[in-house]
């Protein structure tokens, strides 16, 4: 997966991912934090989609929902691997 910081001041974050699940899983923890968050896709013709973040610190609350989707992601890795054996 790759992605590119589009716009990265203190108040705004946007973030270009050329997959959607990210952009979608963290746009997801952002909101149910109450961090003013969404994820676009600029054009139907071309894969790539955005993740829009605003806030007092965009870049914080942008790498708390990081950790917190590694954390997610690492639970459930750990739970499906002990129902798969």
């Amino acid at each position: 997966m790759e992605f590119e910081f589009l716009e990265k001041k203190k108040g705004v974050v946007e973030v270009k991912f050329d997959e959607k699940e990210v952009a979608v899983a963290l746009s997801k923890l952002l909101q149910d934090s109450g961090v003013d968050a969404y994820w676009y896709e600029p054009h139907p013709l071309y894969k790539d989609v955005r993740l829009h973040v605003e806030g007092d610190d965009a870049m914080a609350d942008l790498k708390k929902a990081v950790t917190g989707l590694d954390k997610t992601w690492k639970q459930f890795s750990k739970e499906l691997s002990a129902k798969l054996k």
